[in-house]
């Protein structure tokens, strides 16, 4: 379950990374000039879940041809 700050309307969540997947969002961080780490990752994570959303399509449309 996420933690609320009574002072912020974003859910905070503690989380572990392996060591290159820290290091690559840390690299997009500095290498896109993203505001911060929480901002960066946020963004790599909705970019992930578009991907995800975008080959499951794929996967449904080439079920339906076969």
């Amino acid at each position: 379950m996420a933690h609320v700050r009574a002072n912020c309307k974003n859910p905070s969540q503690t989380i572990s990374f392996q060591p290159n997947i820290y290091e690559a969002a840390e690299n997009y961080l500095y290498d896109h000039r993203k505001k911060n780490f929480s901002h960066s990752v946020n963004e790599l994570i909705a970019y992930g879940l578009k991907y995800v959303a975008l080959m499951e399509k794929k996967k449904e449309r080439e079920r339906l041809l076969s």
